[in-house]
């Protein structure tokens, strides 16, 4: 097995590991259910925390798709459908045991994988939403988002996330249409917008 073979098999078995048993479970353990010695997985990555990155940088930064920004911002097409077209793609993209347990785990243990994985969630994609919400309600503000708009936002995100947790923790099924659940939140979240954001604007202005 070639050097680039192997390492990929090591980061394969680790995203299974981890997945199964935390990231609290022993590199020996790991070893012996890839198949390899103990020495031969330290060979490779001399600490389990920079195995731990390649872990990171295979499930998440690996899965993050750079038109997931451009669509929410698409020209000529709504504000819902761009919702839509972006939540029920990466909820089809994220929801998966691995991505869902290893990132509970992490936030347990050191929180490496969620503090990196919200912040670039946080820069990339969450501002976006908050400034179309804001133009699709005849907000010109482009001011940072308020804690109102933020925490409305995070009801909608953190309510697809938690579909994965109650499938890949808990055991229960996936919704038979997750499209159409998804399509859901997000009209309930435009609907709730309509309030919480124009609250935020009038709390600027004053405070302006």
């Amino acid at each position: 097995m070639s050097t680039e073979e192997r390492e990929k098999q090591i980061v394969e078995g680790a995203v299974n590991f981890f997945s199964a048993h935390g990231l609290d479970a022993q590199m020996r353990d790991l070893a012996k259910q890839i198949g390899i010695t103990h020495p031969l997985l330290y060979h490779y990555f001399p600490t389990k925390q920079a195995l731990i990155e390649r872990v990171y940088e295979q499930v998440y930064l690996g899965r993050w798709k750079r038109e997931w920004e451009q669509w929410m911002i698409e020209p000529g097409t709504s504000l819902r459908a761009r919702l839509c077209h972006f939540y029920q793609d990466y909820a089809h993209t994220v929801l998966t045991a691995e991505w869902v347990r290893i990132l509970l785990s992490s936030g347990m243990k050191d929180r490496f994988i969620p503090d990196r994985y919200l912040d670039v969630l946080q820069t990339r994609i969450f501002p976006l939403i908050v400034q179309e919400t804001r133009l699709s309600l005849n907000i010109a503000s482009r001011n940072d988002a308020a804690e109102a708009e933020l925490e409305h936002l995070w009801g909608l995100h953190g309510g697809i996330f938690h579909i994965g947790v109650r499938v890949f923790v808990y055991g229960q099924p996936l919704p038979t249409d997750l499209d159409a659940v998804i399509a859901d939140r997000v009209d309930a979240y435009l609907h709730g917008a309509k309030n919480i954001f124009k609250k935020a604007e009038k709390h600027r202005n004053v405070a302006g």
